[in-house]
């Protein structure tokens, strides 16, 4: 026991700044976002009049659907900020492994190597969190500028009160500390497995057929959804968009399958080394190849659905007020988007590059150029992204065939959506120059 607490915080010292700091920028996103759209929603509710029976203004009256609509992009967002957070967690317990291991063959129980990586976890959660808070408050003002066609928040309006801060805090540790938790197969094998790194892969069509059913789902409840609300009531609006945010998330359950298909065909039918060590990397981890572009795949989706937003055309005030108060609630949903896309993209591309050191340096050693490292990794990014962009385009315009019908797919929308596309690419790019820097440092490290 003496010698696990003496080896303990040598075993666990800290790796390096970008290592270190990963983890902590994706849970500071992840806390960020989930407290700004909580509390732009929160925003919108305050304003619903007690009674709309009575005579109130224009304004008043819209906020109803309004609150529709930012309940509608927090189904979309949160979700995708908690998961970030959930990979940060994964992140952040997978660059212990081997140390973790170490301090079982000094005499760590297993429940003690747990412990210690939970703790470890949640120490950067709590960091990020509390950074993520402060990045929220600042956000507020800038946030107050936005013109939604009616008269503007306050930052008082977009803050969340006080309370509320503390148990989002402790929200993102329990949930850091439970993805750790539950990670922790890969650290708890025998310090040889670990060495070894003795996993074995297994994608189940379940994931797909899931995803199948939840469509399925969703278009027959768009047949009853009239009857439903025929009386007046939101209720089947509510489910709709409940329907929504679970396909939506559903393209992270497909996601992977999906990955680990192409992967193992592209594999198989690699005409260069290049492809075939990029592909055989995607196959053994199909999830985190995934997850790399999981964020570029929602925000194409967000493309996709703003798509018809663009095309509205006011006719009276009224209806100003409301196009008005859609394409900013829209831009805004995509700019937060994107944020989270380039967050994922950036800490989850470079946190691969970091895991894979030792093989790029095998590969090095073994007479591998770093120019076909280079091309290696390009082509373990492009295959998710071109899988990205299709379940992207799939997802968008069927949700928008089913709910607004054939119409919605003129030229204009499709134009509009593949910028948004062109962008999310950009996004890639970005992410692929960032760690490109990584892939010759690790090749031309001495041991």
């Amino acid at each position: 026991m003496n010698a696990l607490i003496t080896s303990a915080p040598l075993l666990l010292r800290r790796r390096g700044a970008l290592a270190d700091a990963l983890p902590v920028i994706a849970f500071t996103a992840a806390t960020a976002i989930i407290a700004t759209v909580i509390g732009g929603a929160a925003a919108f509710a305050r304003r619903i009049p007690a009674d709309l029976t009575g005579p109130v203004s224009a304004e008043a009256q819209l906020m109803p659907f309004l609150m529709l609509c930012a309940l509608f992009a927090s189904v979309l967002l949160i979700p995708s900020a908690v998961g970030l957070g959930g990979s940060a967690a994964r992140l952040s317990l997978a660059r212990r492994e081997r140390d973790l291991a170490a301090i079982r063959l000094v005499g760590g129980t297993t429940a003690q190597v747990g412990g210690i990586a939970v703790l470890d976890v949640a120490a950067q959660a709590l960091l990020g969190a509390a950074a993520g808070v402060v990045v929220h408050m600042l956000a507020a003002a800038p946030l107050t500028a936005l013109d939604f066609g009616i008269t503007p928040f306050t930052v008082g309006e977009l803050l969340m009160p006080w309370w509320a801060y503390p148990l989002l805090i402790a929200a993102v540790v329990l949930l850091a500390a439970a993805s750790a938790a539950v990670s922790l197969t890969g650290v708890v094998l025998s310090p040889l497995g670990v060495a070894r790194d003795s996993r074995t892969v297994r994608m189940s069509v379940l994931r797909l057929l899931i995803w199948g059913a939840l469509i399925i789902g969703f278009l027959l409840f768009m047949q009853i959804m009239p009857m439903i609300d025929s009386q007046g009531s939101n209720l089947g609006m509510v489910i709709a968009i409940g329907f929504v945010a679970a396909i939506v998330a559903g393209m992270n359950v497909a996601g992977p399958f999906l990955v680990w298909v192409a992967a193992r065909i592209a594999a198989a039918l690699a005409p260069a080394p290049a492809l075939l060590v990029g592909a055989r990397r995607l196959a053994a981890d199909p999830r985190a190849g995934w997850r790399a572009v999981s964020g570029i795949t929602f925000a194409m989706v967000i493309a996709g659905f703003l798509t018809i937003i663009a095309t509205i055309e006011p006719s009276t005030p009224e209806d100003q007020m409301l196009v008005t108060a859609l394409h900013t609630g829209g831009m805004l949903t995509l700019g937060i988007a994107a944020v989270l896309a380039a967050v994922v993209t950036g800490v989850t591309q470079t946190a691969r590059v970091i895991d894979h050191a030792p093989q790029i340096r095998a590969q090095h050693i073994a007479g591998a150029e770093v120019s076909q490292l280079y091309r290696a990794r390009l082509a373990e990014i492009t295959l998710p992204v071109l899988l990205s962009s299709v379940v992207a385009t799939f997802t968008a315009f069927l949700v928008l065939l089913i709910v607004f019908g054939g119409g919605a797919a003129d030229a204009r929308t499709v134009i509009l959506y593949f910028l948004g596309v062109l962008g999310a690419y950009a996004l890639v790019v970005a992410a692929v120059l960032v760690s490109a820097p990584l892939v010759r440092r690790a090749a031309l490290r001495t041991a």
